[in-house]
């Protein structure tokens, strides 16, 4: 889940400040187009971060019980 984060912390900040990099200096181009669009359009990522978060879970679940982790008591190496 901290890896998740990370990555989509590092990803959204990234589009901005490109976005920003781009904006005040007047830059133009095909990636600069693409930045763009991606700034404007953070709505759709927000349904895709949602999405990476709950993969997320569902596998740390999985590999939890698959491990037999819910059969270890507490105080047990």
């Amino acid at each position: 889940m901290t890896a998740a984060s990370v990555v989509v912390a590092v990803f959204i900040g990234g589009i901005e400040a490109l976005g920003l990099i781009g904006g005040k200096l007047g830059l133009a181009g095909r990636f600069w187009e693409m930045i763009g669009g991606l700034n404007e359009n953070f709505t759709n990522f927000g349904f895709v971060i949602v999405g990476i978060f709950v993969l997320s879970w569902l596998i740390s679940t999985f590999v939890y019980r698959v491990n037999g982790y819910t059969r270890l008591q507490a105080g047990q190496s």
